[in-house]
């Protein structure tokens, strides 16, 4: 039994269990599940199931996070539960079942385990590594030993990170700065990412958001793509924050 922050948890209130599908060409979709429970909450994408996954830890208050939580607008922070998430079940015929045990919350990322039904067992040490198995396993080439070398990490952090983000507009401006433009309801936002180091399994730079000349440095992969999902997903607390001309 783990110990967390306000009360006593069970083994299997601590695992996740994610039925997961793809089409090619798409975003990986599925079912994240509490436990061993085969009902969950469906997401579409790393960051939705990012998103689902951190809502649980701030409800459980396990594990908590080593670092306070960095925003790139200054608004409500995108914590608390938005309404009642619809359980579905899960189906049974997908690309790949996994259970994620995230046991730790430092360097602003996860670390863990993964495991699949024949009893493979991988220990990620970031939201980044996670990401790469899951990847690779889908993919039939799990990718266990990418990004030890600079050169290795710069090319699996614009892989991941396309990924991740899904967006259309990506280009690479200068060697070292990738630039990803959303539009939504008639409005772009434009971000700068500047990679420059890759530690803990992770990596860390800087993040400017052009139409509101905001810069802030981020920790790890999983903080970059939570600050640039948080501003494109609370388009509606940018009222009354002074846009650049």
């Amino acid at each position: 039994m783990a110990i967390s922050y306000k009360s006593r948890l069970y083994d299997s209130e601590r695992i996740f269990t994610i039925a997961v599908d793809r089409q090619e060409g798409r975003q990986i979709e599925g079912v994240l599940c509490r436990g061993e429970g085969r009902t969950g909450v469906r997401f579409i994408g790393y960051y939705e199931l990012a998103w689902l996954m951190e809502r649980y830890f701030a409800q459980l208050q396990y594990p908590r996070p080593v670092m306070d939580r960095r925003e790139l607008f200054s608004g409500k922070a995108d914590l608390e539960w938005e309404g009642i998430l619809e359980e579905l079940p899960m189906e049974a015929d997908t690309a790949g079942t996994y259970q994620i045990r995230v046991t730790q919350r430092q360097n602003a990322s996860w670390q863990g385990t993964v495991s699949k039904s024949d009893g493979e067992m991988y220990s990620f040490s970031s939201f980044f590594r996670l990401v790469a198995y899951l990847e690779g396993d889908l993919g039939g080439a799990p990718d266990h030993k990418a990004a030890r070398e600079e050169e290795s990490c710069r090319e699996c952090l614009e892989r991941y990170l396309g990924i991740v983000v899904n967006c259309p507009e990506k280009m690479k401006v200068l060697p070292d700065t990738l630039v990803y433009r959303f539009r939504r309801e008639g409005r772009s936002q434009t971000f700068m990412i500047r990679p420059m180091f890759y530690e803990h399994g992770t990596c860390q730079g800087t993040l400017y958001w052009k139409e509101y000349r905001k810069q802030v440095n981020f920790r790890s992969f999983l903080e970059l793509i939570s600050m640039m999902g948080g501003a494109v997903r609370n388009q509606g607390s940018w009222e009354g924050q002074t846009e650049a001309v």
